[in-house]
């Protein structure tokens, strides 16, 4: 899955990715692009759907790229997983964007 952030103004681009086993979803995955073409703060973080689980997060000043950032598991954990993707310039959030790398019921 390929999102446009913030808009079709497309500072950012948002990509989510599932790995699939015998036993259904296995894995998640996400990197955010950088489309600005200067480098801008950037936070990903992806966390699997449980309770105090773990997340992995991608933080800083990146010319291109966060991430990528993964969450692996039984087809539970990976259900739901929660992405959120932010970006700031001059301090301001102009992405802000809260998601799911997996389907969620």
């Amino acid at each position: 899955m390929a999102e446009r952030l913030p808009d079709a103004t497309r500072l950012g681009t948002l990509f989510t990715y599932t790995k699939s086993g015998s036993s259904g979803l296995s894995g998640a995955c996400a990197v955010f692009d950088n489309n600005t073409g200067v480098k801008q703060y950037m936070k990903l973080k992806i966390c699997p759907n449980r309770t105090g689980a773990t997340c992995d997060t991608d933080e800083g000043t990146f010319s291109q790229y966060a991430g990528p950032v993964y969450t692996t598991g039984p087809n539970s954990y990976i259900l739901c997983s929660k992405v959120t993707a932010v970006m700031k310039i001059d301090g301001v959030a102009v992405i802000n964007r809260v998601t799911y790398a997996a389907p969620c019921d």
